[in-house]
């Protein structure tokens, strides 16, 4: 129960650290104090001079610093803004209550040549000098973290840890900061009054990674960001004084909005070096109009509507304070220090709570800069999702860290030699496997794989009986599997699959056997005559190995999952979507050809339960020590859904009357049998919204199962949901909604071809957004839509490459982007009513077939009388998204916007809502060539794009 708040209002609105343990170090400690007044200075810089190490002293102008024994050569700089810089040599033995004294600095009036510059003429320098005077290659840094959040004065998290961090310069979907943490203390607080309350209220989302994207400098282009050129017009820009920080002047600049600007979120200053125009240091305090907007947009989206509703409870932000120093290291400029304060008012009324005060402070302090040797981190990565305080373990001493000190973390080289989270998956070496897709490209394997030729087209199956003996021990498979086909043209040979890997011991026809090649995974059987078109035939294929199992590091590579319980007891699955069914038993692999329905008999040792797809006919013993489990599945099946697990399930059964009765069975970890009564109580509510939606459940008489297991997969009737944890039993699973949409994407409507397997997942990924809207209403459910934004990474169309099982790459974006297609083709429709209908009647007119992506954007077309062929071909064909140009004209009183679409397909004309008048949203039509409107009694700051409710690009909102 994690609060995620996205809350980079400023500038996102979005090395090898010194492992010295056995090394000698000098420690020196002390205060930093005024030389006038001997006040305190907090928050003074102390660092050497030539290295990349150093500290900052605390509120109370304590410090403590830490310096490897080989540096004790280097010199010792304390500078803090408004003071004179010192330099002192470095104790050899080190040095207990230092005394620095910093001199005021005596501030000259402001040249006349500064003076007469304005200061918005001054930031756009320092923003153009960006990439000189800032280090724009990966960097390594260790800094120390501490968070505090108190309510209503009472501390209920404080943490602190030493991070070593991946910083990188770049801002893509390819680049993004990493942090490890080597060692961490936590104040244990007792929130056991009211958990649920307290586990929401202080576990931030990662406060750690959201301080690093507080770095204005690096994502100065944001669309929000204060420094980005669309939004100086927002804010007034003044230069009022020079101060000093060491031996650089520092021009300081004030930064307010501009009155009556809507968009003017923040106060800011600015201090930037004279010479240089480095950005040393800002301070972003949030404006009444950013504390609006963070109330509106910032606290998490539908994360935190659903989770407050759960909890009883709210908030509203009433401050939010920033400051960010920079550090100077070898010629460039570094993230130094990040300190945040929030201040939020909570209410519950079930709690008779009234306006609480909540505070949060989050300081992060690098300590260390390392240029040599900067690498991605490969394991050991902390979760972005999860807060500091969950991922930071150990009690809080008192005496740790309490100066903010930088310590060597106790502990063996941890950066070198991570410590595992548990034991190495054992999979091939990936570096030594070639992975066909565009990059690679494709061999005649894949053909065999992928392609519809003759050898396959000239039969179509209409039911598989598979029969095999599970042995655990040695991780193998043996056993038979019956095709029965209907024969679609003569022919006196035949292709079906099974992995090379796997042995064939036979092939039966009519009690004889047949003979066979193979090439690759392909198996080519050779019949004594040809069979005659519109026959029946069956061939039993008697087979046994060892099946291959997954590679986590190759997407979508399938296998027999060999593992444990929490109880030590053996735990096996399939899943072999992407490598497909031929990986574990013979069988026409190809999406195109589903049998009709299919009987599995999987055998098992006593004392096991295993379950499959369809319903259990009954239970056989098979000699003194095994069982086979005979499961029917009535209804046509794609072979990928076949599958099996094994375990020692606890099973219970429920009834959902819904468009039918329906049998719900559970099999779930006995350990995990109340959570599961817990976590699967939002079934029938989920059942009855997709039959709201995409109509009738598709698999009555074989029932509605879910299954505990080791991978989530939407196995036909027999639905996987992976692990049940504590973290994810709660009434909110979008896993599991995702995966019983399958039934009627993906199972009950199947592709064709591996390449439109967005029909299975767009489908699957947009219904839990419907599953959002059925309980907490269609605005909920729009928040949770754009959130899967950050998941679209643009490298891939979401369309694959035909005739070759193309699955190996990253195929995120047929989830994300096609779900977020999905939403936006309904708002161009602009017709709820039609839109719902329409995936009814895609549901009825497809069940139990197989498609393509043709074939349904067709129906679509047919079924709405318009041609959106455009849009599909956009969205699904190419990486990019459609981008709505604009510019932007103010006369007098009116806006004059002219506008286009910038897209790949040269007939792009998707309508899109824009305001005509202040926040009014209407229609307009663009194409790809521009067009022109002039807008009466607005002005550029009052026109917006509806990119809320279009998954779009926009340009020239300026």
């Amino acid at each position: 129960m994690k609060l995620h708040l996205q809350l980079c209002l400023w500038a996102l609105l979005l090395a090898p650290v010194l492992t010295l343990a056995q090394e000698p170090v000098i420690t020196l400690s002390g205060q930093v104090a005024d030389a006038a007044t001997r006040q305190p200075v907090a928050f003074a810089s102390i660092q050497l001079k030539n290295a990349g190490t150093g500290t900052a002293s605390n509120t109370s102008g304590d410090f403590v610093l830490k310096i490897p024994g080989k540096l004790a050569a280097d010199t010792l700089l304390i500078s803090c803004i408004g003071y004179r810089a010192i330099a002192r040599a470095i104790p050899p033995g080190g040095m207990q209550d230092m005394q620095l004294m910093l001199e005021p600095a005596i501030i000259a009036l402001p040249e006349i040549s500064v003076n007469a510059r304005s200061g918005l003429a001054i930031l756009r320098e320092a923003i153009a000098r960006i990439p000189d005077n800032y280090d724009t290659a990966d960097a390594r840094l260790t800094a120390f973290y501490r968070e505090h959040i108190r309510l209503d004065g009472d501390t209920i998290n404080f943490n602190e840890s030493v991070l070593d961090i991946y910083k990188t310069f770049r801002d893509d979907k390819e680049h993004h900061d990493q942090i490890r943490i080597l060692k961490g203390r936590k104040k244990k607080v007792d929130q056991s009054a009211d958990p649920q309350f307290y586990g929401w209220i202080s576990n931030i989302m990662n406060t750690a990674y959201s301080s690093l994207h507080e770095d204005l400098q690096k994502y100065s282009g944001h669309k929000r960001s204060l420094l980005n050129e669309r939004n100086l017009k927002y804010y007034h820009v003044e230069y009022r004084e020079t101060t000093r920080e060491g031996d650089r002047n520092l021009l300081v600049l004030y930064v307010t909005p501009r009155e009556n600007s809507r968009k003017g979120l923040v106060n800011a200053r600015f201090f930037i070096d004279e010479a240089s125009r480095a950005i040393v240091k800002f301070e972003l305090e949030a404006a009444p109009r950013g504390i609006e907007w963070v109330n509106k947009h910032g606290k998490g989206g539908f994360k935190y509507t659903i989770m407050s509703r759960i909890v009883g409870a709210d908030f509203d932000f009433t401050g939010l304070r920033v400051t960010i120093h920079y550090k100077y290291f070898r010629g460039k400029w570094y993230l130094g220090t990040v300190r945040r304060h929030w201040d939020v008012l909570v209410n519950s009324r079930k709690r008779n709570i009234h306006n609480m005060p909540w505070t949060g402070d989050f300081s992060l302090l690098v300590t260390d800069v390392s240029k040599d040797s900067v690498q991605r981190f490969s394991a050991g990565v902390s979760d972005k999702n999860a807060s500091m305080n969950y991922l930071t373990g150990g009690d809080y001493d008192a005496a740790f860290w309490e100066h903010y000190n930088i310590l060597q973390p106790d502990l063996p080289d941890s950066l070198q030699q991570p410590t595992p989270a548990g034991p190495p998956a054992k999979a091939r070496d990936t570096a030594a496997v070639r992975v066909s897709n565009r990059q690679n490209g494709f061999t005649r394997a894949d053909t065999l794989r992928g392609m519809l030729t003759p050898l396959r087209t000239c039969y179509d199956v209409t039911f598989y009986h598979l029969d095999v003996d599970i042995n655990m021990d040695q991780r193998s498979i043996k056993g038979s599997n019956k095709l029965r086909f209907k024969v679609a043209a003569p022919f006196g040979k035949m292709q079906i699959d099974l992995f090379a890997n796997m042995r064939i011991d036979s092939i039966l026809y009519r009690d004889q056997p047949l003979a066979y090649t193979r090439e690759s995974d392909a198996v080519f059987v050779h019949f004594p005559e040809a069979l005659p078109a519109g026959s029946e035939q069956e061939i039993t294929v008697y087979y046994q190995g060892r099946p291959q199992t997954p590679d986590s590091a190759i997407p979508m590579h399938g296998g027999v999952f060999w593992d444990q319980d929490n109880a030590g007891n053996p735990w096996v699955q399939v899943a072999c979507q992407g490598s497909g069914a031929s990986l574990w038993w013979p069988n026409k692999d190809h999406l195109s050809d589903e049998p009709d329905s299919m009987r599995i008999w999987i055998t098992v040792p006593n004392g096991f339960t295993e379950v499959s797809n369809g319903r259990l006919q009954r239970t056989t013993p098979v000699g003194s020590h095994k069982t086979r489990y005979e499961w029917l599945v009535s209804y046509p099946i794609n072979n990928y859904n076949a599958t099996f697990n094994i375990g020692k399930y606890a099973h219970y059964r429920d009834l959902y009357t819904g468009l039918d009765t329906l049998t719900l069975d559970y099999y779930v970890m006995p350990y995990n049998l109340d959570r599961a009564r817990a976590l699967f109580r939002q079934v029938k509510p989920m059942l009855a919204c997709y039959e709201q939606h995409f109509g009738p459940y598709p698999f009555p008489r074989d029932g509605f199962t879910l299954v505990e297991s080791l991978h989530p997969m939407e196995h036909q009737s027999g639905v996987c949901i992976g692990r049940i944890t504590p973290q994810n039993s709660g009434d909110t699973h979008p896993l599991l909604w995702h995966e019983s949409a399958h039934e009627w994407w993906g199972n009950a409507i199947s592709c064709e071809d591996l390449a439109d397997m967005w029909i299975h997942e767009a489908f699957a990924t947009y219904a839990e957004s419907l599953v959002i809207a059925c309980s907490y209403g269609k605005e909920t459910a729009q928040e949770f839509l754009n959130d899967q934004q950050a998941g679209v990474r643009h490298r891939e169309p979401v369309i694959g490459v035909y005739d070759v099982n193309h699955i190996f790459y990253d195929i995120g974006d047929m989830y994300s982007k096609g779900s977020l297609m999905l939403s936006t083709f309904r708002n161009v429709l602009d017709n709820d009513t039609l839109w719902f209908r329409l995936l009814k009647d895609i549901q009825q007119h497809f069940r139990y077939r197989t498609l393509s992506s043709d074939e349904l954007v067709q129906y679509i077309c047919r079924r709405t009388r318009r041609d959106y062929t455009y849009f599909f071909d956009q969205y699904l064909q190419h990486t990019a998204l459609p981008e709505l140009e604009l510019s932007l004209q103010e006369q007098e009183n009116n806006l004059a916007v002219k506008y286009r679409w910038k897209a790949d397909v040269p007939d792009f004309r998707m309508p899109v809502k824009v305001t005509t008048a202040v926040d009014q949203f209407r229609f307009i039509y663009p194409e790809t060539n521009w067009q022109s409107m002039v807008l009466k009694n607005m002005t550029a700051e009052d026109f917006e794009v509806d990119d809320t409710h279009f998954y779009i690009a926009v340009s020239g909102l300026e």
